[in-house]
């Protein structure tokens, strides 16, 4: 049976023959093949094409993006026309998920989000959050020998940390409480193997269960200080809010279990770069892994066809907005494809430089957060061990972004151990 070209392909290559402006340029390269085998291959093919080009990826039309300032104009001036990829949760909640909402839904459930952020931010998570890193790092040092390193329960205990830290600081549970160790279980059957983007039954009733949980949990103010309780009080929080909560945690945990993956991979590489393990230290430790890794790239849909620097951008095209190489800029980075940390001691980087947290007022309000957070891990991770990785290789594709590879984890050695050998 023959199979046609995803409708946002014909549509392209229909506005191709009728519309006064070119496609961006570039071949029709099949951008998920190449760049499987070849991480580097859009970094080689912006110096032949320019920083805005097409391509094809998973049977869909592409305009890539290469370049902070670029990728900011375009939000600029056509932010109204992009429409942000992420899940679509409007069979879960009303109005779906907060990336997705139109002008005025969006500005009124972020700015609720954010004065409860702040609000939060105000109280001391510290001391939870190294109790949580502490707890779940020694639970894998403990069982790192019986499972002969396997990296599926390092990602686990990794998971289990940041699950722990978000679900402290958006419900006020306290760590290893009945409530705690419920909304454990209860994100555990929501997405058991990691982030689940297409929404199925499995998730449906584990979000109802959630739900259910966390209105009990407000009514009967069985929770501290947090963001859901501020937005209870405030009168802020009904069905899409409590939604979005939910879902900022699932998807935050999958980020952040695989931010501190890369941050374990540095680590175990550049032990030598963390013997002060000052907190300025930590911090540029922390901001290189992001350069590095972790920030890789914005996603957006056409919804109409936009003229953008002379080129035409076609209804229905998948949009990136390439942040992985605009941070391997040799202009802004020296040396851009070499882990140094040192770099952010020594240099203060604008917006249109460094942006892994989103651009403009797309910037991601938990950013300070998950620095936090981040920091933590860190600090306690190299006060407590050494760390030695185990069957590393080169980074992979995963499902959503690029991982280490997927036979890395790491051998934990306990620091007081070798105290008191010496």
């Amino acid at each position: 049976m023959l199979r046609l070209p995803h409708k946002s392909i014909r549509y392209a290559f229909l506005r191709q023959l009728l519309s006064r402006y070119r496609l961006p340029p570039g071949d029709w390269i099949k951008l998920d093949n190449v760049e499987r085998s070849n991480r580097r291959f859009l970094l080689e093919h912006v110096t032949e094409v320019g920083s805005m080009f097409k391509a094809i990826a998973w049977d869909t039309f592409w305009v890539c993006v290469v370049g902070i300032p670029q990728c900011q104009r375009l939000l600029r001036e056509h932010g109204d026309d992009l429409k942000p990829v992420t899940l679509e949760l409007e069979m879960l909640f009303p109005k779906g998920f907060l990336r997705q909402m139109e002008a005025a839904d969006h500005q009124h459930y972020r700015m609720a989000l954010v004065r409860a952020i702040k609000s939060s931010s105000t109280v001391d998570n510290g001391a939870s959050w190294d109790e949580i890193a502490t707890s779940g790092l020694s639970h894998y040092a403990n069982l790192q020998q019986e499972t002969e390193h396997s990296p599926e329960t390092y990602i686990r205990s990794l998971d289990a940390i940041a699950t722990g830290m978000l679900i402290q600081v958006f419900y006020g549970a306290n760590f290893n409480s009945i409530e705690y160790k419920e909304l454990i279980r209860c994100y555990r059957k929501l997405g058991p193997y990691g982030l689940v983007f297409n929404i199925a039954e499995p998730q449906q009733q584990a979000f109802t269960e959630i739900h259910a949980f966390l209105v009990n949990l407000v009514k009967n103010k069985k929770c501290r200080n947090s963001i859901i309780i501020y937005l209870y009080e405030n009168d802020l929080l009904d069905d899409t809010m409590l939604g979005n909560l939910i879902y900022m945690v699932e998807m935050g945990r999958y980020d952040l279990y695989s931010l501190f993956r890369w941050i374990s991979k540095y680590a175990a590489i550049y032990p030598d770069l963390l013997k002060s393990a000052s907190p300025s230290l930590i911090d540029a430790f922390v901001q290189e892994t992001l350069r590095m890794d972790q920030s890789e790239a914005l996603l957006r849909t056409a919804k109409r066809d936009i003229v953008f620097e002379g080129y035409l951008i076609p209804k229905h095209a998948k949009v990136r907005l390439c942040m992985w190489e605009a941070h391997k800029s040799a202009a802004t980075f020296t040396d851009p494809l070499i882990f140094n940390p040192e770099r952010f001691l020594n240099s203060n980087y604008a917006h249109d430089q460094y942006a892994p947290f989103g651009l403009d007022h797309h910037r991601c309000p938990f950013s300070d957060m998950v620095l936090k957070m981040s920091k933590t891990f860190l600090s306690v991770l190299v006060a407590n061990y050494g760390v030695r990785a185990i069957s590393d290789d080169m980074p992979v594709k995963g499902a959503y972004h690029w991982e280490p590879a997927s036979r890395f984890s790491v051998e934990l050695s306990s620091r007081n151990n070798k105290e008191q050998m010496a």
